[in-house]
């Protein structure tokens, strides 16, 4: 079910990069949106370590699904972008792997607001650093930092151990970003130096 999900997804950003409007367009050609299905997959694992493999096995998915596709419609494929993206996906596939097994299952709020303060904290990352400083995109950038912000709310309200306490659960991965968005920064930078 993971590989399936990752061609279907990288499939569908080829084709999604040439008719999603302004300033959604970031939406199909971004790590944050490549990353939540490892999440939601990550969730449906009743195993940690199952979670793990299923989220490295969605990225794997979405870098074929996307690059065959993109063949498909005449666009040339650089083999390096291929083995930089799969590595990527070997790095973040697990760790959203993992935070949407914690966000389900985990019995600790702590845990599982981990979990879902690290889905949101990409896409936060990723809008302050990606499209507000490098590319200057501030549309992009406020679409992104919006969907961020709602994920850490909505998944934090929602984690399994936070159905007592929506609010607390809240809190808790609110609480988190301040490891998580340093965190997530620091990768972004990192991805910027390797892309350039």
């Amino acid at each position: 079910m993971a590989v399936g999900v990752g061609l279907a997804w990288g499939a569908a950003t080829s084709g999604l990069q040439t008719v999603l409007p302004w300033p959604f367009a970031g939406l199909a050609n971004a790590v944050g949106p490549w990353v939540a299905p490892a999440f939601v997959v990550g969730a449906l694992g009743r195993r940690p370590w199952a979670a793990a493999l299923a989220g490295v096995l969605v990225c794997f998915g979405e870098v074929a699904g996307y690059y065959v596709t993109s063949d498909l419609r005449g666009f040339g494929v650089n083999p390096f972008w291929v083995v930089l993206w799969a590595g990527t996906g070997v790095l973040g596939g697990p760790v959203l792997g993992l935070a949407g097994w914690a966000w389900r299952r985990a019995a600790s709020l702590r845990l599982a607001a981990l979990g879902a303060a690290l889905l949101g904290g990409v896409f936060l990352a990723e809008g302050a650093v990606t499209y507000a400083y490098y590319l200057g995109y501030v549309g992009d950038a406020v679409v992104f930092c919006t969907l961020g912000a709602l994920l850490v709310a909505v998944l934090g309200a929602t984690a399994g151990a936070a159905r007592s306490a929506r609010a607390r659960g809240v809190g808790a991965a609110a609480a988190w970003l301040l490891l998580v968005l340093p965190l997530g920064v620091a990768g972004e930078l990192v991805l910027h130096s390797v892309l350039s």
